[in-house]
């Protein structure tokens, strides 16, 4: 790995979003499949978001060969695959909403409205790849990316060993477990000169990806609170 790579690698596990309480109650058997099926209902909303802020920073690009990492991801994030054509059951939305379909969460969906935790984390995002310089926005969306790689292999592995969800029908984490690693690759690769730049371009891929963990890391577990304290629960 590069020198930013091992950078990204070593903060982000420093960091230990995978040891945070929301995973580590999932992790050891303490979260219910009521409570954390109500956070991946407002998780939904993440998802279906995440898009937005994408097309918003590809937007500022200048010139087209600063797009093509961003094109790719927003191809996939809309069930694009590599031929150029897109299949609309694979957009990401859909694939999640499959994944609550298993999990026998979306057919309450329609009561169920974005919250205030869900809504500060889109909103940092967009805020972010907006109004932030660039290489803040890179460092935030790929710490992110890199992140969810691991968070969806295990939640993949956990909800399948605790049979809430069948190992074939497990779409929308197996896929980005496998595909998020490569999505916040492209993004570094965005930011490499800045990185090697030093000075404040440096310090600015830095606190893009500080920023990152930061909000990622609060919405699981601001998550988990919102759940937990439900009157449902």
């Amino acid at each position: 790995m590069d020198e930013l790579s091992v950078w990204v690698v070593e903060t982000a596990n420093a960091h230990g979003i995978l040891r945070n309480g929301y995973f580590s109650a999932l992790a050891d058997g303490r979260m219910s499949r009521e409570v954390f099926g109500r956070t991946q209902q407002q998780f939904f909303f993440a998802v279906r978001y995440f898009s937005r802020p994408l097309a918003a920073l590809m937007a500022r690009m200048p010139e087209s060969a600063l797009r093509q990492g961003l094109i790719h991801n927003l191809m996939e994030e809309h069930g694009g695959e590599e031929r150029a054509t897109y299949d609309p059951p694979l957009a990401h939305d859909r694939t999640f909403w499959r994944f609550l379909e298993t999990l026998g969460m979306a057919e309450v969906m329609q009561g169920v409205r974005e919250g205030p935790v869900v809504r500060a984390f889109n909103t940092s995002l967009m805020g972010a790849c907006l109004m932030e310089r660039t290489e803040v926005a890179f460092g935030c969306l790929g710490v992110i990316e890199h992140a969810f790689a691991g968070i969806s292999a295990l939640i993949g592995e956990v909800v399948v060993k605790r049979g809430w969800v069948a190992a074939e029908d497990l779409v929308h984490y197996k896929l980005h477990a496998e595909i998020d690693e490569q999505h916040a690759a492209d993004f570094f690769k965005r930011v490499a000169e800045a990185w090697s730049a030093g000075g404040e371009e440096r310090l600015a891929v830095e606190d893009g990806v500080r920023l990152g963990l930061h909000v990622f890391d609060r919405l699981y577990l601001d998550l988990l609170t919102e759940a937990a304290s439900s009157p449902s629960s």
